[in-house]
């Protein structure tokens, strides 16, 4: 995969990390709503009623293989979002540092740990237990870190204003998702009943970091940054 010209082949780049951000956020709510209209979770708002895990809705029925048949495709997104990023920074800005590769990194081992997550949903076992409760961690934490270190890395650089805007609200979108995560540590120490609203935590920052990919794509959608899959020429 190669950055070029606009032709034939090429696409907007840009269209990578709109799915790596639409496709989760869609296959979610929307197997949350098959799992509750078949009777395997509760009717509510998961988002302040946290009603439902969202693993529990790829648990049983039609969700189960709904989530398995969209989230694995859902980290193939995430890990090819992370090589056009790199690739990205390369073309658009001429120059690449080290954590640049700590940003693909982290990227790339999320998308695995998206997919390890992904195949022990719904396993019995304390092995898939484990499994699933590292996969989801390591997920959103690396995804995470990774979408921290390309946002400071594009502060860094000389950008437009709409640009250096679309950076800013990158970094505002993180720092709320750090708050969050530090709010459920402290409260998961100090409340006896921190049960009850782990969940709804859960999905609002499952849907932050995935809106993150968003914001992303309209940044890369500004600077004109297309890509497309080259075939090496035939050898007779």
């Amino acid at each position: 995969m190669s950055a070029l010209a606009p032709g034939p082949l090429s696409y907007p780049a840009a269209v990578v990390p709109l799915l790596t951000g639409l496709l989760p956020i869609f296959a979610i709510n929307g197997i949350y709503v098959v799992a509750a209209w078949q009777g395997y979770v509760p009717w509510c708002m998961p988002y302040w009623d946290s009603c439902s895990s969202i693993s529990a809705t790829g648990r049983s029925g039609a969700g189960f293989y709904l989530f398995k048949g969209l989230m694995i495709p859902a980290a193939v997104c995430l890990a090819l979002n992370w090589w056009v990023c790199r690739a990205w920074i390369a073309v658009h800005f001429d120059t690449l540092r080290a954590r640049d590769g700590w940003m693909l990194g982290a990227g790339l081992t999320a998308a695995v740990c998206l997919v390890l997550y992904v195949v022990a949903l719904g396993a019995a076992g304390d092995a898939m237990r484990l499994q699933r409760r590292i996969g989801v961690i390591l997920y959103f934490t690396l995804t995470y870190l990774a979408q921290l270190l390309l946002a400071s890395r594009l502060r860094a650089l000389e950008l437009g204003t709409q640009e250096r805007r679309l950076v800013a609200w990158q970094l505002r979108l993180a720092g709320l998702i750090l708050g969050i995560g530090l709010l459920t540590l402290a409260l998961d120490l100090t409340l006896p009943n921190y049960d009850d609203y782990e969940d709804a935590f859960e999905w609002v920052i499952a849907l932050l970091v995935h809106v993150n990919f968003l914001l992303l794509a309209k940044h890369m959608g500004t600077t004109g940054f297309r890509v497309q899959f080259e075939t090496p020429p035939r050898q007779d």
